[in-house]
């Protein structure tokens, strides 16, 4: 298990130390704790996985009680590394590493501090995490259904590299663009959509498969990737810095989310703080505070239609509150506040009681 710390302040001047739990996925917990930092926080930051090879991906979905027992090995060496009463804040993202004795520790070691849980996945898609959750202060979720169905907060997530760009004209080479992780039908929506407008509309294409492994087994049930054109398939992830890039000389990025999510997923977020257009098969789109039918247009799963002139017409400035609603500051500022209020309730019932 990875564990990283680093004030990033003077020692004796900052508001708090977290403690962030979370997976290692496109570096995400680097904006998060490069935020939490730039706040005044002191972060140690702690991957949910005990590891990240693809094997051990495989065994925690297939033999959870053997990969449990692992991660519990590792959560508690690093639980007792920690000095318990600098902790202040622990930020859970997600957790599916986690099992209900290791939270139990937790809270009974770091007894001062405040415990907050973020869903950025479906609960249905989040193993085990009905075991854990009595166990914080608060939880929140991306999620809109789980949020209503649970009593849980809704709070959507965040994008990164949210400024405005300059008021210049790059060259425009793309009509549309996808880069990500290839699951479930997403590969069969972008063959779709390249088969009905070929040559019409301009694609650049990139899908990422995290192993060689997974790319062979997702090829067994999925046709379309024996026809995705040469060098559209990688075991390689591109660097941030490419991505941006495409990004930026494409008129529209395309968002195909998981069947079972009903959250808007960073890449949809970035996109219009990008001021770029979107086309996603997302249908809670429609209920966001993002929508606006100039930037974006939620297109069928079975029958992809770019409408005609929606990549032509003028694109609507995003206002500076929302920006700042969406951007990771506004997203940890409100997390911590939660969990904070939820955890001074408490206490203060308690003191009522007595």
């Amino acid at each position: 298990m990875q564990c990283n710390q680093d004030s990033g302040t003077e020692p004796g001047t900052h508001r708090g130390h977290v403690l962030l739990v979370s997976p290692n996925t496109f570096s995400y917990h680097l904006s998060i704790a490069e935020t939490l930092r730039s706040m005044g926080y002191a972060v140690t930051w702690w991957d949910d996985r005990a590891q990240t090879s693809t094997w051990y991906k495989l065994a925690i979905r297939l033999l959870p009680t053997f990969t449990v027992r692992w991660s519990e090995r590792s959560y508690l060496d690093r639980l007792r590394q920690l000095e318990p009463t600098s902790i202040s804040h622990v930020l859970v993202v997600k957790g599916e590493g986690l099992s209900k004795q290791v939270v139990s520790e937790m809270r009974k070691t770091l007894a001062s501090a405040s415990f907050g849980l973020y869903l950025w996945d479906g609960v249905a898609n989040v193993r085990g995490v009905s075991t854990i959750l009595s166990a914080f202060d608060s939880v929140a979720t991306f999620d809109p259904v789980d949020a209503n169905t649970f009593g849980w907060t809704f709070r959507p997530l965040f994008g990164r590299n949210i400024s405005a760009r300059q008021n210049t004209t790059p060259p425009v080479p793309f009509d549309w663009c996808f880069i990500g992780t290839v699951h479930s039908d997403r590969h069969r929506v972008i063959h779709r959509l390249r088969q009905r407008y070929g040559q019409q509309a301009r694609s650049f294409v990139f899908c990422y498969f995290p192993s060689p492994l997974i790319l062979f087994v997702r090829r067994l049930t999925d046709w379309t990737l024996w026809l995705a054109p040469k060098g559209t398939l990688s075991t390689q992830s591109m660097p941030a810095a490419e991505v941006a890039q495409i990004v930026e000389c494409s008129r529209s990025v395309l968002d195909v989310e998981h069947p079972r999510q009903r959250g808007l997923t960073m890449r949809t977020i970035e996109t219009l703080l990008a001021e770029k257009k979107l086309m996603t098969t997302n249908q809670f789109m429609l209920e966001s505070t993002l929508f606006d039918p100039s930037q974006v247009v939620v297109i069928n799963r079975a029958k992809p239609e770019i409408p005609v002139h929606f990549l032509d017409t003028p694109y609507v400035a995003i206002p500076e509150s929302l920006r700042k609603y969406y951007s990771c500051e506004g997203w940890v500022s409100e997390l911590l506040a939660l969990q904070d209020a939820a955890r001074n309730s408490v206490s203060s019932d308690a003191e009522k009681v007595k």
